[in-house]
């Protein structure tokens, strides 16, 4: 803590008035108007009102006023959009779309950064630093984001080198969970018409949960990101800049709660196996631990070629993940030390053509190529803690199930979408994306006894075989093409309010079970495994007005969404999830955001989402506990919502600047973020229910008038509500109970945190 607090006193000294600092223009809303918000949804740089999308943009400014640091703490502040950690995935959700937990998924939501596709689940949890946005694209977006956009992309957005001399560090301290955040930026010319930036992070937390069980803090977090750009920019018909970038992330421990104890689970575990239920963020397991090194490379290239500009966006991505977890997530020596371990690399290469804009008919079109390698191995084990327990479990002690996976892929496509004006009011943009992708995929899995496993091999092979788990390896090829259509019109009603109507069909790559246990043709366990799976499919129409004045904007749209094929994890009864396109569902509903500049300094703005969600076909879906399962073996989710998708959700921000002194002003914001009830649990289990909620933050800040320096204090969740993220019961409760008890576990969200902030610029 005392060296944090040195570091902090460092950045406080680099932000005297000795430092030299160009003073820009005062922003807009200071001026007694709104700033324009500029994003690049289509891959030209418009403003936000004049893009006929669904779509929430977050400025970098924000993300460092509140201290937020990825992903998922963002998506609290977006309407329907939902990030939430699992024991072994990371989940995306837009409009309640998400892709399950398995690593042979693509993801429902496609993330870029720098306009490269970051597509592995994993990636959600890179550390947002220096960012210049992050835009929220809710619905398929198939034409320029390509395939698997089917339920929307977020697109993020780094600050690039600026061609005049400047620098920041920025440190925050928050106190009630010891985080500590220390940012530098280096940014200006080399040379003439080479400018460079470079950005150092660290991030380190002790967590807001105790596990008694290993005396600490969880989660333990500890992060290091470096990103370096590179801009060669000499006037002419070429520019280029090349960005290397590094992030070596680390958590120990999850924040997630053993909760609601039902029948005579708590009877049964006790002494020995004493597993505390009370929802107190105090848990005890044996561990989870995950390390994370990502590397990137990006060069993106533009030439003007008379007056349209082709551009060339390569890049390297890599990043190996390795996870040691407790998946009985107790105390009790079950299945502690299951190790997961994930390595991925992916080449990309786009090319586009871009028309010069502002003309009768404006076009960009472009081909754009993948290949991306993915290895994952998933050891679980089964402790000796089994080998006292009686028979039939007692064969299991001291075993392991390796579960070995790799797969190929290579992806071509090919995209145009143009923009006619019909008259000066009226225009229509139609768009197509071709695609043609093969994958292929090997997955084996081995039965090993450990030395302490005395059973005759045939009686453990036996015993598996009744969990549905059996040796065996299996290979599989694929080949997918799918065509993606859109359609937009645009009709501007007055020079300040636009109206748009559109339709567009998304897909979602198929591919490969990669945690299945068994092979699907198998005929000497209950219920055999899965392998291959097919694309999901999206049909999305649109309708909405977008209104921008000197000192109000506001959004509007309306939506409806068919998803067929839904790529689901379809639970077995013992210990299996199997992959199976096993449902369709309608998402609909409503999404307004508003901005408005009140008075010199002082602006509102708040966001609402309405989510119908309704689950058309589905009768494959997992039983929750004492639930009757229907003649398949199931329990039909049909008409049913999905979890973690509230009917009503939103924000709303307040924020005021004033001068205090002729050198120093004050700034503040309060904000509200909230949620509707949900269920937290996959099987819509309700005693996952989370109740409703409403999340306040606020931010008090002195700076000087320039912003060459600032002190800030940060409060989020200041009414300290408890959040559950996501829920499942416990594992093997039922089994060990005979069925005469339960228990749930999930990730809770993050209570009351208070930070002080010091930046200096110069």
């Amino acid at each position: 803590m005392k060296t944090h607090f040195v570091a902090l006193l460092a950045a406080s000294a680099l932000a005297s008035p000795a430092a030299a600092f160009a003073q820009d223009a005062a922003p807009a809303e200071e001026q007694g108007g709104l700033e324009e918000i500029i994003v690049t949804a289509q891959k030209r740089a418009e403003g936000l009102s004049d893009v006929p999308i669904s779509i929430s943009a977050i400025s970098g400014k924000q993300v460092e006023n509140y201290g937020q640091t990825n992903l998922e703490q963002i998506s609290s502040s977006v309407p329907n959009l939902k990030i939430t950690q699992t024991a072994i995935a990371n989940r995306i959700a837009i409009r309640g779309i998400a892709s399950g937990d398995n690593k042979g998924f693509e993801q429902s939501v496609a993330m870029f950064v720098d306009g490269v596709y970051y597509g592995r689940d994993q990636l959600s949890r890179l550390p947002l630093v220096d960012m210049e946005r992050v835009e929220v694209l809710r619905g398929p977006q198939p034409t320029l984001f390509g395939k698997n956009a089917i339920a929307g992309a977020v697109n993020i957005t780094t600050r690039s080198p600026t061609d005049e001399f400047e620098g920041s560090v920025s440190g925050l301290y928050e106190f009630n969970h010891k985080e500590f955040q220390l940012t530098g930026v280096l940014s200006g010319p080399l040379s003439e018409g080479v400018e460079a930036r470079v950005v150092g992070y660290h991030r380190s937390m002790d967590g807001y949960f105790y596990n008694q069980k290993l005396d600490r803090d969880e989660p333990n977090v500890d992060e290091y990101y470096f990103r370096g750009k590179l801009e060669l920019d000499r006037g002419g018909p070429f520019a280029a800049e090349l960005k290397l970038e590094y992030a070596d992330f680390e958590m120990k421990g999850q924040p997630r709660d053993v909760f609601g104890a039902v029948g005579n689970y708590n009877t049964v575990f006790q002494g020995p196996f004493f597993v505390s239920t009370n929802p107190d963020y105090v848990r005890e397991d044996n561990g989870y631990e995950s390390k994370n090194k990502v590397f990137g490379a990006t060069l993106n290239a533009d030439l003007e070629v008379g007056e349209h500009t082709v551009t060339s966006v390569s890049s390297l991505l890599d990043y190996k993940t390795r996870e040691i977890v407790d998946v009985d997530f107790s105390g009790i020596s079950f299945l502690d030390g299951t190790n997961l371990r994930e390595d991925y690399r992916q080449f990309s290469q786009e090319l586009r053509l871009t028309s010069p804009g502002g003309e009768t008919f404006n076009y960009i079109a472009g081909v754009y190529y993948q290949h991306a390698k993915l290895d994952v191995q998933d050891f679980t084990l089964f402790n000796p803690t089994f080998l006292a327990l009686g028979a039939p479990f007692n064969a299991l002690g001291d075993t392991r199930n390796d579960r070995d996976y790799a797969q190929k892929s290579d992806l071509i496509s090919g995209f145009a979408q143009g923009e006619l004006s019909v008259t000066d009011q009226l225009r229509i943009t139609a768009g197509a994306r071709f695609n043609h992708e093969k994958k292929t995929g090997r997955r084996s899995l081995a039965v090993v006894q450990g030395p302490l496993n005395t059973f005759n091999p045939l009686v453990v092979a036996a015993t598996f075989r009744a969990l549905n788990i059996e040796a065996h390896s299996i290979s599989g090829k694929i080949s997918e093409d799918s065509f993606n259509p859109m359609v937009n019109v645009q009709f501007d009603a007055t020079d300040d309010l636009m109206l748009y109507a559109s339709y567009a069909k998304g897909t979602k790559a198929g591919g490969f079970d990669i945690r299945s246990n068994s092979l699907p043709t198998s005929t000497t366990v209950a219920k055999p495994g899965a392998f291959e799976f097919e694309d999901e499919s999206a049909d999305n129409f649109e309708a909405g007005l977008k209104y921008k004045g000197r000192n109000v904007a506001f959004n509007l749209s309306v939506y409806r969404t068919d998803y067929k094929d839904l790529q689901v994890n379809i639970f077995d009864g013992t210990l299996n999830f199997n992959v199976r396109n096993a449902a369709e569902a309608r998402t609909q509903g409503v999404e307004a955001d508003f901005r408005a500049a009140l008075a010199d300094g002082l602006t509102v703005s708040g966001a609402v989402a309405y989510l119908d969600f309704k689950f058309t076909n589905f009768t494959d879906g997992q039983c929750y506990y004492l639930q009757v399962p229907g003649a398949n073996g199931f329990c039909d989710y049909s008409g049913k919502r999905n979890a973690l998708s509230p009917k009503w959700s939103g924000n709303l921000n307040l924020d005021y600047t004033t001068p205090v002194t002729t050198n120093m002003k004050v700034a503040f914001n309060v904000n509200a973020d909230f949620s509707s009830s949900y269920i937290a649990s996959a099987n819509l289990d309700p005693r996952t229910h989370q109740d409703g909620y409403v999340k306040l933050g606020a931010r008090l800040a002195l700076a000087q008038v320039d912003d060459r320096w600032e002190v800030a204090v940060i409060g989020r969740n200041l009414t300290n509500e408890r959040i559950l993220q996501t829920a499942s019961s416990m594992p093997l409760a039922t089994t060990i109970t005979r069925n005469a008890g339960n228990a749930y576990n999930g990730i809770v969200d993050r209570p009351r945190t208070i930070a002080v902030q010091l930046t200096g610029r110069f």
